[in-house]
């Protein structure tokens, strides 16, 4: 099975899981075979990529790629999260603090079990609305990091909780601004970054959640060097909760696709964050995600910067920017870190 971007389905492709829209309405079951119709109408209502049946992946030794957590608790807490940004005024503030709770104990349960699991950012998208969407794999993306950290899970749960409700002040800002196609000018960046203040406000006057959560959602955008925004609060003075957010906020949004930028390769990112250790992000969260954040999930597909296709069969804790692969013409195992011929070679791209 194989994960296609809607941009590369094809008719007769046969579907791997069952696709849902964001209320959970099944809209292709496993097994069903895409017609041109499927392909228009996915595209549509922005589903972004389909799990496809591949009866020589299935024969050929290739790993399946491996989910953080699993699609029904995934779609599950992104209906929760679509509730809490799109709140019914019938429904009670207490129901949807303990939908959140519940989906949150879901997932940091996931997590647990699957410490050393390969962050599958690739699969983890499948929804129309980016905030929804974002929110939830900030979230899910946050708790593993956590875990790596050897949080307790106590702290893990409020972690995770942040993570779904952190972008909640954007509600405040124009559509306009929000949605916008192409980068903010100056005069729209201030009132974007009026967000985690907005949030904070919003989160302390309507709901019960724990301080650290509500901090966490003030200070996702503050720098460890203080740098940041809305108070310019630095170091330790952050809680730890709002340091792995930030991380995880910035990683999520940088390799999902934007209107103003194309996803970049989760090698990009990570090189992006290990550069600004000290500046941007904690240097302790910085080293826990360089060394233990599998960001090539074992199965995909990546080009090397020879030009040869290869699929990544395992990863290097300690250097994950390394995996050994094997290549897809000649089923030749490379391994990236430790072959001396390899170390001029790189991953330029993955295939999705």
């Amino acid at each position: 099975m194989k994960y296609f971007r809607v941009s590369a389905l094809k008719p007769g492709m046969s579907v791997g899981k069952s696709v849902k829209d964001l209320k959970g309405k099944v809209l292709l079951k496993e097994g069903d075979r895409l017609t041109a119709e499927h392909i228009s109408y996915l595209s549509f209502i922005g589903i972004q990529g389909v799990d496809i049946l591949d009866e020589s992946d299935r024969n050929d030794g290739k790993e399946e790629l491996t989910e953080a957590v699993e699609p029904e608790i995934r779609e599950k807490a992104a209906k929760v999260v679509s509730d809490f940004f799109t709140k019914n005024d019938e429904m009670e503030l207490s129901e949807i603090e303990k939908e959140i709770q519940h989906i949150v104990s879901a997932v940091v349960d996931q997590v647990l079990k699957n410490k050393d699991v390969t962050v599958n950012l690739t699969k983890i998208r499948e929804y129309d609305n980016y905030t929804y969407s974002h929110s939830v794999d900030v979230g899910i993306l946050a708790g593993i990091i956590g875990a790596k950290c050897g949080m307790s899970l106590m702290t893990l749960n409020d972690l995770v909780t942040a993570g779904f409700i952190h972008d909640i002040g954007k509600v405040f800002i124009s559509r306009d601004i929000i949605n916008a196609p192409r980068r903010l000018n100056d005069e729209e960046r201030i009132k974007m970054m009026e967000h985690p203040r907005n949030g904070y406000l919003f989160i302390n006057r309507s709901y019960n959640f724990n301080e650290q959560i509500v901090r966490s959602v003030y200070e996702h955008h503050e720098w460890y060097n203080g740098l940041g925004y809305p108070n310019h609060k630095g170091g330790k003075d952050l809680l730890i909760n709002s340091r792995i957010l930030k991380a995880a906020d910035v990683y999520d949004a940088m390799t999902t696709k934007r209107p103003y930028h194309p996803p970049y390769l989760p090698s990009e990112v990570m090189e992006y964050i290990m550069g600004r250790s000290g500046m941007e992000f904690d240097p302790q969260v910085v080293e826990v995600m360089s060394r233990k954040l599998n960001v090539y999930p074992l199965g995909c597909q990546v080009e090397l910067s020879d030009g040869e296709r290869a699929v990544v069969i395992e990863n290097n804790q300690g250097m994950v920017l390394r995996p050994k692969v094997k290549t897809l013409r000649d089923e030749k195992i490379v391994d990236l870190l430790h072959d001396r011929s390899s170390w001029n070679k790189t991953i330029v791209k993955m295939m999705i």
